[in-house]
């Protein structure tokens, strides 16, 4: 017997507060880590993300593999049990080393959660609709977005970097008590096991095209999180932190706006979504590097947001589509691995541009991103019209 809607809006409603509480704590453990070590430059800042990124790249298909068929509860509860107590270590005021090291094995751990929370999100949020789920977790997302960085920077001000790994410790807790709670839930729907299916609608037709766009505005554009910090700090120098906080609370608010649109153009082809969203968010760089005033960076990034959320939500769907329940956790490892590579190379061809010439890195990267995506469009149009017929 199906559940009732009533017990299906509260599982959806009790994933929400656990993805919001899980993705807010993590945004205020990174604002606290970026303008902690931001002195340091733009190398120890880089530095930190690839040590967050590597072991995505190196563990994330072996994790995918080893989760395959698992049930979610269990996996979630002690991977963050294990994130909670490095981020506790974390907290304990170490040196840059000993910093790089621990976010490295927070890291590694969530690898697990993650790919067993995408895998897993239709079936924890009670609903058929692929879309819908990731929709879900888009907004969370945002809305930590919005609320992490001002927590952040509240919590930095008065306790300092240990008051604010201490909270994302915290949340990594809340997240153990929430797989507990589901620990029954099946990984697959059902009892569907090995005999599971692709649901139609995945990158059929275009899919080599709409990944290679996916890559390509992925690795363009991901360097400019390095960046970005020093953006702020060289051409808003009085308001820093302010227009950092205000400006990610805004990237926030379009991918809110984003997550509803994304299921709205669902009957549009994945690879014409891609490609158009691709093309946005590669305009949207590029306008901040050319003119990076505190206008053009709070208008772009709500549009900018908007178009993050379709892309994502598009892309997650497909894949969870395309690989089946079965099989989604072992995709969605290669997956991680796949997106951490390309970041990767964007942070290394950016970073010795990062500081002092941060407009640079932004505009060349959106050009790039854009560039990709315009070249595709048409492209992908054709494949969508061939797909829908």
């Amino acid at each position: 017997m199906p559940p009732s809607p009533s017990r299906t809006r509260l599982r959806a409603a009790l994933l929400f507060a656990v993805l919001l509480v899980s993705a807010g704590g993590d945004e205020v453990a990174v604002f606290a880590l970026t303008f902690h070590l931001a002195a340091s430059g733009a190398y120890v800042v880089a530095v930190l993300q690839i040590a967050g990124l590597l072991p995505g790249v190196l563990l994330g298909r072996h994790v995918g593999r080893a989760l395959t068929g698992r049930r979610p509860g269990p996996v979630l509860a002690a991977a963050s049990v294990a994130q909670a107590g490095v981020a506790v270590v974390l907290s304990s005021g170490l040196p840059p080393g000993g910093t790089v090291a621990c976010v490295a094995l927070l890291a590694a751990v969530n690898t697990v959660s993650v790919t067993v929370v995408n895998a897993a999100l239709p079936v924890l949020a009670g609903t058929d609709v692929a879309e819908r789920a990731y929709g879900l977790g888009q907004s969370a997302a945002s809305l930590a977005m919005v609320l992490g960085p001002l927590a952040g920077s509240a919590l930095f001000a008065a306790l300092g970097v240990r008051g604010a790994l201490l909270t994302d410790a915290a949340t990594f807790l809340a997240v153990a008590v929430y797989g507990v709670a589901v620990r029954s839930a099946e990984l697959v729907p059902g009892d569907t096991g090995t005999d599971a299916v692709p649901e139609p609608g995945g990158l059929t037709g275009g899919s080599l095209l709409a990944l290679g766009v996916v890559f390509v505005v992925i690795a363009a554009t991901a360097g400019t999180d390095v960046a970005f910090v020093f953006l702020v700090r060289e051409h808003v120098p009085g308001s820093a932190v302010a227009v950092f906080g205000s400006a990610t609370a805004a990237w926030a608010v379009g991918v809110l706006a984003g997550s509803a649109l994304a299921g709205r153009l669902a009957a549009t082809p994945p690879v014409v979504r891609l490609a158009l969203s691709g093309s946005v968010i590669g305009a949207v760089y590029l306008a901040c590097g050319l003119a990076p005033t505190v206008t053009v960076l709070l208008t772009t990034f709500v549009v900018g947001g908007a178009a993050n959320a379709v892309f994502n939500a598009t892309l997650r769907a497909a894949i969870y589509r395309m690989a089946g329940p079965a099989e989604a956790a072992r995709a969605f490892g290669t997956f991680t691995a796949g997106v951490n590579t390309a970041v990767l190379c964007g942070i290394l061809v950016t970073t010795p541009f990062a500081e002092g010439a941060s407009a640079w890195a932004y505009t060349v990267g959106g050009a790039a991103a854009l560039a990709a995506a315009l070249a595709t469009v048409s492209l992908a149009l054709r494949a969508g019209t061939a797909e829908s017929a």
